[in-house]
């Protein structure tokens, strides 16, 4: 079973890439698991993930990083149960440090049953060429700290959204991708088209071995960065007495959104689900401003209607309870009312990660992908060219395959 890590800020589009990709590897005949990530019970991606028929588990009241036994009994689970192929698990989009917190302790401990383990991290394009453009994004530089350190640790830069940029801003980007991140594999994609969906799978397919140098992290700018960002979950129940309840829904988010922008409360996401009848519709909100989302909804004639909203933004919970209050006010008449439920505001404590191996161990000699490395770097040292000399390749790396006739050839 080969494990794919989805990691990336809030907002890059995560859910998405991963609902997606799982749809295509159905179609090809391959089975696929899903595990989420929150740090409460109320996982709204978790109910994204079943509203798309995939096989799944949760790991919430904490990111991977932090609870590492967690993570490993839902891997197992899922494995016995579903038996699947792949695993996509997408962690919190405030998570960092990934590397040494979770992928080379599920390689020393579960490699019985994972062949390989790649971490994605998708970033909104948009978010990226503002960050790489020094841009003023808002946000505390402690929050800053966590953007940069999940895109120093991926084995795979995923530029997501890049559809969203405009043809001026294309070129732009290439071009601080190639003088600021020459060192990363990067792919462009937009989530919604199936050709850069393939084009993702079939990079994770042919990665070359990796080695994966440790984080260095400041652990109190981490900690500080994730306290910045409240959770904020309710469910919201909107009763009309004419079929028009999704008006009223429409109406209360545009609300609610431009109340956050006009108080310049930075978004890490801003994510609903609209629940009518079984019509279930994703709208989401992140730092970058987009006017025409309401275009994109489709509203069915219904007297009532369902919205559960998932949020990490940098204030106060009492100050996002107090801005849900007043647009509750808003759009209460005595011909639409609004009922609250499932009410968590609450500012995430940071924890220790439990489980932290930041030195990789060497790979097996019958390490099939070492053998031809050293094959390769003894052909250029016989040689003794400059040119051959600079082509010697590292021979500490943390291998994923698994084409050795023994217990497996990863480290």
């Amino acid at each position: 079973m080969k494990l794919h890590i989805v990691g990336g800020f809030l907002g890059g589009g995560k859910t998405t890439a991963i609902t997606n990709a799982a749809k295509v590897l159905s179609t090809e005949g391959k089975k696929v698991g899903v595990i989420t990530n929150d740090q409460d019970n109320y996982n709204k991606e978790t109910r994204f993930v079943n509203a798309n028929y995939n096989p799944s588990e949760e790991v919430f009241n904490s990111c991977f990083s932090s609870n590492f036994d967690s993570l490993s009994d839902k891997i197992v689970r899922l494995y016995q149960d579903a038996q699947p192929d792949y695993i996509f698990a997408e962690s919190v989009g405030s998570c960092t440090d990934l590397v040494s917190t979770v992928v080379r302790p599920l390689m020393a401990f579960n490699k019985d049953i994972i062949e390989s383990i790649i971490l994605s991290t998708v970033i909104d394009a948009r978010l990226l060429l503002s960050f790489l453009k020094g841009d003023n994004l808002m946000f505390s530089e402690n929050t800053i700290f966590i953007i940069d350190k999940q895109i120093e640790e991926a084995d795979l830069l995923i530029i997501n959204k890049i559809d969203l940029l405009s043809e001026a801003e294309v070129p732009v980007l290439k071009s601080l991708i190639n003088k600021m991140l020459q060192d990363k594999i990067t792919i462009t994609q937009n989530s919604f088209s199936p050709q850069n969906i393939d084009n993702w799978l079939d990079t994770l397919e042919n990665l070359p071995p990796l080695k994966r140098e440790p984080l260095k992290i400041d652990y109190e700018l981490y900690g500080n960065g994730e306290s910045n960002l409240i959770w904020l979950n309710e469910e919201f129940t909107f009763t009309a007495t004419k079929p028009e309840a999704g008006e009223y829904v429409i109406c209360f988010i545009e609300n609610v959104v431009n109340d956050f922008r006009e108080k310049q409360i930075p978004i890490g996401h801003l994510k609903f689900l609209l629940l009518n009848g079984e019509q279930v519709q994703k709208i989401s909100f992140t730092a970058i401003h987009d006017g025409d989302w309401a275009k994109n909804i489709s509203l069915v004639a219904s007297n009532r209607v369902k919205l559960m909203m998932n949020a990490r933004i940098e204030t106060t919970p009492n100050i996002a309870l107090s801005i849900i209050q007043d647009q509750i006010a808003t759009v209460s008449t005595d011909e639409a009312k609004v009922s609250r439920s499932n009410v968590v505001a609450s500012q995430p404590i940071y924890t220790t990660q439990k489980c932290h191996i930041q030195k990789a161990t060497h790979c097996c000699e019958e390490c099939v992908c070492l053998k031809k490395i050293l094959a390769r770097n003894a052909t250029r040292r016989e040689d003794g060219s400059a040119t051959a000399l600079a082509e010697l390749e590292s021979e500490e790396f943390e291998c994923c395959c698994n084409d050795s006739d023994g217990d497996g050839c990863c480290c």
